[in-house]
């Protein structure tokens, strides 16, 4: 059986986001989920632990916020890009 996952425009950059969207613009009134990295439950699309903070691997060119995954913001780039 196929789960799907419901798709949503960003209201930044137009771009379709699944899940809990970009971190730029979370969606509002979010059921609370778990953490991947603590377990942590909350509906805050911005959570960030301790055990993300290593991993943070991407920063948005648009509104500066980290991401762990690339697809969690509207114009990610590498935090070591230059």
């Amino acid at each position: 059986m196929t789960k799907y996952v419901e798709t949503f425009p960003c209201p930044a950059c137009g771009l379709t986001a699944s899940g809990r969207g970009h971190l730029c613009h979370p969606k509002e009134d979010v059921p609370p989920s778990a953490c991947e990295f603590c377990n942590k439950t909350t509906s805050d699309a911005r959570h960030v632990c301790p055990m993300m903070t290593g991993r943070l691997e991407y920063i948005c060119k648009k509104c500066g916020r980290l991401a762990v995954y690339d697809t969690m913001l509207c114009e990610p780039a590498p935090i070591d890009e230059d």
